[in-house]
Parts: C-alpha cells; structure tokens; sequence
C-alpha cells in the first residue's frame, strides 16, 4: 500500500471518529441553537455548576421531590387515624303507613283461652325527624399502630429513591460535561488541522507560482485541505447535539448560549490520583440501599398481616336530636335529645386460614429479596471491578497518548521542515499531519474515556453527589 492510500485511510478513520464523538445528530431534533451564534442569553459553565442546576432543575429529580411530598402526606393520613373522628347525620321519614304492634285478644290483661284473634296499636307518628352526632376513637388497634410504622418506611423509600435519582443524574451530567468538552476539544483539535492545511496549500501554491513546487503538489495540499473542511463540519455539529443533550438534563432553554470553563485536560488530577484499587465498600450502592428499604417494609408487612389477629377496642359516642309528629307546626313538637356513650370491642376468632397463608406470602417475598440482593450485591462488585478496570485501561491510554502526542508534533515540525527546504515531500507532510490531528483525537478520546469510566464507578458505589446530598 503505497503514502498516498495509507493517507486517505487516516482521513477516513478521522472523519468516522468525529462523527461517532458528535453522537446521532440526525435522530435529534432541528432547532439546535447555534454555539458559534449570536444569542441574547449566555452562561458561563463548570462541571459542579452543571450539577447544582441539574439537581434543581431537572424534572425527574422534581418528580422524585414530589414523591417524598406526597408519601409525607400518607405518613399523616396514618397518624390521623388515632385522632377521633367526628361524623353528623340528619334524616327525615314519611310514615305513609305506620308501624304497628301487635297485641292478644282482649286486650293487655290477655284474651279468652284458645282465642285466635290479635289487636293491633300504630306506632309513631306521620313525620319523623332526627339528627345526630357520632365520635369514635380507637383506644387499641395493633393493625393502626403497624401501619403507621408502615408509612414511615415508606417515607425512608421514597428519600432513598430520591436519592438514587439524584446519583444517577449527577451520573449522566457528568457523561453529558465530558462529551461536551470531548466535542469541545475535537473541533479545536481539527480547527487547528484545517489552519496547517490552509496554510500548506497556501505554501505550497506560493512555492508553485515560484517554479519551486510542482502542481500535482498543489492539487494535493488542496485535496488535502477539502477533505479535512467536512471533518471540521461534522465537529462542530458533534459540538452542538452534545451541547443540546447536556440543555437538556439541566432543563434549560435552547437559547441559551452555554460557555465551557474546563478542557478535558483540566481532569489530569482524576487520573493522578486514581486509587490504586477498587473499593470494597458497596454499602452506599443505590440499589442495595432500596433493597434494604424493601426488607425493612416486608418485616413491618409481616408484622401488620400479624396484627390482624390482635382485637379492637374502641370509644364511641353518639348524640341524638330527635322528634315526632303528625303536622308540620314545627314550635309545638317536642325535641328529646338522647347520648349514648360506650365501648366497642371486636375480637377476631376465626377468618378461614387467611391470615396465615398472607402471612406464608410475605415470608416467601422475605426469601425472595434474599435471593435477590444476593445476585445484586455480585452483580455491583462486578460494575464496581469493571469500571475500575475501565478506569486504568483509559489511564494508560492518556500516558501513551500524551507521548504519541509530542512525537506526532515533533514529527510534523520536522515533515514541515523538510518540506519547506525542498528534502521532503507533500505527502509525507500530509501523512505527518494526519498522524499528529488522530494522536491529539485519541488523546481526548482516552481523557473522556477515563472520566466516564470514573463517573460510572462512582455511580455504582453512590459517592458521587455533592457532600450536603451524601446522606439525604
């Protein structure tokens, strides 16, 4: 394979590069505003200040905010339940016909012996009217009490699912601030590469217009120079979907004209300071915190599907206002108003086994969350080991690009160099500068690499959220 081919492979391989990094620009929505335009509104970016917007802005850590709200509320409604509760009743009857009762022959002092007939007497009168008051507290119900403990387990799921949402958002801003500074770093990277090509053709027509270049070199220091204006094109589009996905999880407006302050190479210190193994400690892993919460609310289940067994006691109180009447003159009726106050207890004797075969449920469910969490806590320390691994193979990938890196530069001086004092030719300038613009590329590949991997080990064991978050 002779310079030029192996040349126009390496274009090749650099244009794929850039549009993979852009991401899938053509599945996402036209409209994007333009980072290189003119906007009314602009703010200046760092990765913790992308985090603090995204863990306020963000819908579904509003959601989940939500969540706690509402589960708060249903901790109240249980409580509520040994406050006594107050009901009122009014009614109003029509006695089309009145009840009667029946009496023997002959009257109260009883009929004639073998007597088959019966007197009857109606009862009441032709309106009825009653209104009343009802107050019942429980004094003991074990079902009440376990619910209420109930609901405060479902107030610490709903604080660990919060929290598990924010782990994971901080997670995916991370991802979403690299790949932006990744794009960020590819378009300057092939701005450069177009500037030395522009000038090469610059070079090499002035060269030519002198006798001191021939023109198949020209046609080639412009050929070189097109080819590498699409890979800029598809960098800065690459730049703009990174910058609208990253819009997106901070739930901010198109419009709105973001300013990068970092650079990938900013993140050094992360590499430097890479511990030398992986934590051990997965006690803070999301899922196991909500596997836990889970074991917590099948115990108070058990306990509750138990209580059922245990009796009531209630308090009660009832007060009557009542009268009867044949008219409708409502000064002449004459009012009674009964009270009648008491104790209800209600003991469970038999109920068909069901109580212990929802007991036998819950039991199995125990099991079950123990099988369970048992293939979860195997399936983190695998993550855990994966994305540390991730995280040195990316390591070791920087170091070398850092010297493919300086050797390319180095190279291109010296392709440069010769070129420019007639020793060398237009190809190899063009190959040295293609080995120099894919070093820098892979460079900031292996950066973002390093990064994402590390926000992924750092979502796994849930250390990523800011410290005053940590134990929400």
């Amino acid at each position: 394979m002779n310079i030029e081919n192996k040349l126009t492979m390496k274009i090749a391989s650099v244009r794929k590069f850039l549009m993979l990094a852009g991401g899938m620009i053509f599945m996402l929505p036209i409209g994007i505003a333009a980072q290189d335009g003119t906007v009314n509104d602009s703010l200046s970016l760092t990765l913790d200040k992308a985090i603090e917007i995204a863990l306020s802005e963000n819908p579904s850590v509003k959601v989940a905010d939500k969540e706690i709200e509402k589960v708060d509320y249903s901790r109240k409604e249980a409580w509520a339940g040994l406050i006594p509760s107050i009901s009122g009743e009014a009614s109003y009857n029509r006695n089309v016909k009145k009840p009667v009762i029946f009496l023997p022959e002959g009257g109260f002092g009883g009929g004639a012996p073998g007597g088959g007939g019966t007197n009857t007497i109606e009862m009441g009168s032709d309106n009825s009217y009653t209104a009343s008051v009802s107050a019942s507290m429980p004094l003991f119900n074990m079902s009440l009490f376990r619910n209420i403990q109930m609901t405060e387990i479902q107030m610490e799921q709903a604080l660990e699912s919060a929290r598990q949402s924010r782990v994971n958002m901080v997670s995916e801003v991370r991802r979403a601030y690299f790949n932006c500074l990744l794009a960020n770093d590819s378009y300057q990277v092939m701005k450069r590469s177009v500037k030395n090509a522009r000038e090469n053709y610059e070079s090499t027509k002035s060269m030519f217009e002198q006798g001191a270049a021939a023109e198949y070199d020209v046609i080639r220091a412009e050929v070189q120079l097109r080819n590498l204006e699409p890979s800029l094109t598809d960098a800065k589009n690459g730049r703009r979907v990174s910058t609208l996905m990253l819009k997106i999880l901070l739930g901010m407006d198109n419009k709105v004209f973001l300013k990068f302050e970092d650079q990938l190479e900013a993140f050094n210190n992360h590499i430097e300071n890479m511990p030398d193994h992986p934590q051990n400690d997965i006690s803070n892993n999301s899922e196991l915190r909500l596997m836990e919460v889970q074991q917590l609310q099948l115990d108070k289940q058990f306990d509750l599907t138990r209580a059922q067994r245990f009796p009531t006691l209630s308090a009660f109180l009832n007060y009557q206002y009542q009268a009867q009447a044949d008219n409708f003159e409502f000064g002449d009726y004459n009012w009674v108003n009964p009270v009648v106050a008491g104790l209800q207890l209600r003991i469970p004797i038999f109920s068909g086994f069901s109580k212990s075969y929802q007991e036998k449920q819950v039991q199995i469910s125990m099991e079950q969350l123990e099988f369970q969490r048992e293939n979860v806590t195997r399936q983190v320390t695998a993550s855990v080991l994966n994305a540390f691994t991730s995280m040195e193979a990316a390591a070791e990938r920087v170091e070398s690009g850092k010297v493919a890196v300086r050797q390319a530069e180095r190279g291109f001086e010296i392709a440069q160099t010769r070129y420019q004092a007639g020793a060398g030719t237009l190809l190899e300038l063009n190959d040295a500068e293609v080995a120099m613009t894919q070093a820098r590329l892979n460079l900031n590949q292996a950066r973002f690499d390093f990064l994402t991997a590390r926000a992924e080990y750092e979502k796994v064991l849930g250390n990523n959220l800011p410290g005053k978050l940590v134990e929400r």
